[in-house]
Formats: C-alpha cells, sequence, structure tokens
C-alpha cells in the first residue's frame, strides 16, 4: 500500500460502483459494544429496568453515529483508523463504567462525550475536504457538539440531577438528524451497507439471549422444566431472526425519508426487547413457576417493531400481522411461563411459515 493510499482524506461514497461490505475495522468497533451491551443486560439481571433502558440509549446511539459516518465518508485509511480506533477504548470505559453507574456516573460521561468529540473531528474533516457535505456535517457538529458540552457540564451536579442532565443531552443526540432531514437528502445512506451494519447490531443483542440462557443454565439445577424453558426461548430467538433477516429490505433507507429514519430508530426498542426477552428467559429458568410478563413483555415489543418496519416496506399485510400478534403476546403474558413460552414460540414459527409460503414483495430479500 503506497504512502498516499494509506493517509486519504475523507469522500463521499454513497455513488462508488463497489459492492460495499463491513470492513474488518467496522467489525472490531462491533466488537467493543458485544461487551457494552452484555455489561447492561448484567445490570438489567439485576433488576434495575431504568438503569439499563437509560445508559443502553446513549450506548446504541453512539455506535448508530459511527455507522452513519462511515456509510457515507468511511475511507478505511490511517487517520480514519486513529479517530475510530480512541472510539472504542470509549465504548469500552462506558461497558465498564455501566456495573456501578451510581460510583461511575462521571466516567461513563466523559467517555461518551470522548467518544462523540471525535465523530465531531470527523465531521469537521468530512466537511472541509466533501464541500457538498458541509451543510450536513454543520449542523451535526452544531447538535453534538451542544449535547456533548451537557454531557460533560453534568459533571458539575450530583445524581439524580446528572441523569436530567444527560437526558437532555440524548434527546439532543437524538433529535440532531432528524433536525437536518432537509439536508440529508441531498446525500442519502449507501443503501447496501447500512442495513447489513444494523443487521450486525441486532446479531450481537440476538446473542444476548444465547448468553441468558447458558448463564440461567449454569446457576441452576437442569431439570424437563428449566431445559425445556430454555429451549423454548432460543427457539423463540431464531424464530426473531429468521423474521428479521428474511426480510431485510435494503431500499427502505431510501424509499422515503420518514420511513427511512422510522426504520433506523425502530431499531432502539428492537434491540431493547431482544435484549429483555434474554434476560427474561433467565428469569424464567429461576422461576418456572411465575407469570411470564418479563418475558412476554419484551416479546410483544419485537414483534411490534418488526411490524412496523415492515409497513417501512410498505409490506402491509405483514406488517399488520406483526402488530396483531404483539397484541395477542401481550395479553399472553399474564398466563404462566410453562403456558406462555410455548404460544409465543407457536406464534413466531406460524409467521415464518406465512413467510415461507407467501409471495415475496417487491424489494424484500
Amino acid at each position: 500500500m503506497t504512502n498516499s493510499r494509506q493517509w486519504q482524506p475523507p469522500r463521499l461514497r454513497l455513488f462508488e460502483a463497489a459492492h460495499r461490505r463491513a470492513t474488518w475495522l467496522e467489525l472490531l468497533y462491533d466488537l467493543a459494544f458485544v461487551v457494552a451491551v452484555a455489561e447492561l443486560a448484567a445490570v438489567l439481571a439485576g433488576g434495575d429496568i431504568l438503569v439499563f433502558v437509560g445508559l443502553f440509549i446513549p450506548v446504541w446511539w453512539a455506535w448508530a453515529g459511527y455507522v452513519f459516518y462511515a456509510n457515507r465518508f468511511d475511507t478505511d485509511d490511517v487517520s480514519h483508523r486513529l479517530l475510530a480506533l480512541p472510539q472504542i477504548l470509549a465504548v469500552a470505559t462506558m461497558a465498564a463504567s455501566a456495573g456501578d453507574i451510581s460510583a461511575r456516573s462521571g466516567l461513563f460521561a466523559v467517555s461518551y462525550a470522548v467518544a462523540r468529540v471525535l465523530l465531531i473531528v470527523a465531521y469537521a474533516r468530512a466537511g472541509r475536504h466533501v464541500p457538498e457535505a458541509r451543510p450536513l456535517a454543520v449542523r451535526y457538529i452544531a447538535g453534538f457538539s451542544v449535547a456533548a458540552v451537557i454531557w460533560l457540564a453534568s459533571l458539575g451536579v450530583e445524581s439524580p440531577l446528572r441523569y436530567w442532565f444527560w437526558a437532555v443531552a440524548v434527546v439532543i443526540d437524538l433529535a440532531t438528524p432528524l433536525l437536518a432531514r432537509g439536508h440529508q437528502g441531498k446525500l442519502p445512506p449507501q443503501s447496501e451497507h447500512l442495513p447489513e451494519r444494523f443487521g450486525l447490531f441486532v446479531v450481537i443483542v440476538l446473542g444476548e439471549v444465547v448468553a441468558a440462557v447458558v448463564t440461567g443454565l449454569k446457576g441452576h439445577d437442569i431439570t424437563p422444566g428449566t431445559l425445556a424453558i430454555a429451549l423454548a426461548g432460543v427457539a423463540i430467538a431464531m424464530g426473531f431472526w429468521w423474521l428479521y433477516f428474511g426480510h431485510l429490505d435494503e431500499s427502505v433507507v431510501l424509499r422515503t425519508k420518514l420511513a427511512g429514519q422510522v426504520w433506523v430508530y425502530s431499531h432502539l426498542p428492537l434491540s431493547l426487547g431482544l435484549v429483555a426477552f434474554g434476560i427474561g428467559i433467565e428469569h424464567a429458568i429461576a422461576h418456572p413457576s411465575g407469570t411470564s410478563w418479563s418475558v412476554g413483555v419484551p416479546a410483544a415489543l419485537v414483534f411490534a417493531v418488526l411490524g412496523l418496519q415492515h409497513l417501512c416496506s410498505l409490506d402491509r399485510r405483514a406488517g399488520g400481522i406483526r402488530l396483531a400478534v404483539a397484541a395477542l403476546t401481550l395479553a399472553t403474558s399474564a398466563l404462566p411461563t410453562a403456558a406462555a413460552l410455548p404460544l409465543i414460540l407457536v406464534y413466531a414459527a406460524a409467521q415464518v411459515a406465512y413467510d415461507l409460503l407467501r409471495p415475496q414483495p417487491e424489494g424484500a430479500a
């Protein structure tokens, strides 16, 4: 590799003819989030639902922020790596803080702010070297900078006021791309790369379901009942996988601005639901005679989000079925675990069978 190829300015990747896949750097970046999601799952397993949700959102958004930058401007040269690799260290520090957030909230805030500052620097370079990207980059820099300042300002106050600072900063962070919609239309995401990256994060959170099942079985005697719960949990997770990846519509990110952004943001509740479902199975293994709220509610959320994503892809029939099954699953949550899990498995399997038997809509994977 020549020196000129090792050091390259950001360039617009949207209209290149070459077929794009995730780079080795992107896969390494994802690895840090495998650890972060595992730490957050442990928080949820401890019963801290609000803490889990509150920390999961900035962790997911840190991942998504890099994904969108890389989708448009990734050159995988030395300069890009020098901005991406320190973000991995920041994410690792966020993960190390999550388990004891009351004592390490300051470290979490600084780590997140560092990750955002590195992303801001990357967008500043993109705006400098890619003139057509400058209006979008300026707005991203402004919004992300305000949020980063609020994260750092939270160090000056104590909990719980600090967490209100975080909430305001997260709202600004999440709203920044929405407020820049007019400029995003001129720089649409690359449709083959973006769905793959979001699909990889879905794989990460599905892995947490398997990890939770293993943890549950390790901590308790393996009886026919607990083994049946574990196997049902993994089988339902496979159903989620099939329903998501059986309809990974690459065109949705370009169909309309609203549909594309709804599809993107819907991955946040989808990821929350999948991790919560795994922890629910772990809880069900420990308490097999209890009700199935901890399993049924997350499963209903997953089905509902999958339905919403189908609606974004203009597949109204499948979307309606997913939403109806979500309501049915939520009602099933009041049943004992031994009765609810087989029913949820049937709901998932029936949808998979329906998708296999029906004619595939145009644009489906």
